[in-house]
């Protein structure tokens, strides 16, 4: 699978939360997102140090200072929260239909709540799916 396939295949599956996703379905489509995120951002930074009055909704991140020694946090633009918006539904769903495909159920993303269950499921992601037929369908593969 492809990333341009991945993609295509999580965003036709946005509200389907039951089922299998395969490892490079995942992945491919955390990558898209981690490269298109990187170039909203890179585009929100221009923006923000060329347009004065540009919009900000948020700052985060940690404090620096600028020339006249103020302080200064990084900006979060419209186009970032547009974006995050957008792919909210979709990689929860993927998510979901990942952990099922290790036969582990979607409400396991709950656990994000807990700081120890972030890297719980970041390594059931990893891990191969079943090879065989579980209660959520046959093995994607």
């Amino acid at each position: 699978m492809s990333i341009k396939e991945a993609c295509i295949s999580v965003f036709n599956n946005w509200n389907n939360f039951s089922g299998r996703a395969r490892r490079s379905e995942f992945w491919y489509f955390c990558l898209a997102l981690f490269i298109a995120g990187f170039l909203i951002s890179f585009i929100e930074a221009i923006l923000y140090a060329s347009i004065e009055g540009f919009p900000t909704i948020l700052s985060y991140g940690i404090e620096f200072r600028d020339k006249e020694w103020q302080s200064v946090r990084n900006p979060i633009g419209p186009l970032t929260l547009i974006f995050n918006a957008i792919i909210l539904f979709p990689s929860i769903s993927v998510t979901s239909r990942r952990l099922q495909d290790r036969g582990i159920s979607g409400w396991w993303q709950l656990s994000y709540f807990t700081i120890i269950g972030i890297f719980v499921i970041f390594i059931f992601l990893m891990l191969p799916s079943k090879e065989d037929e579980n209660k959520w369908g046959r093995n994607p593969l």
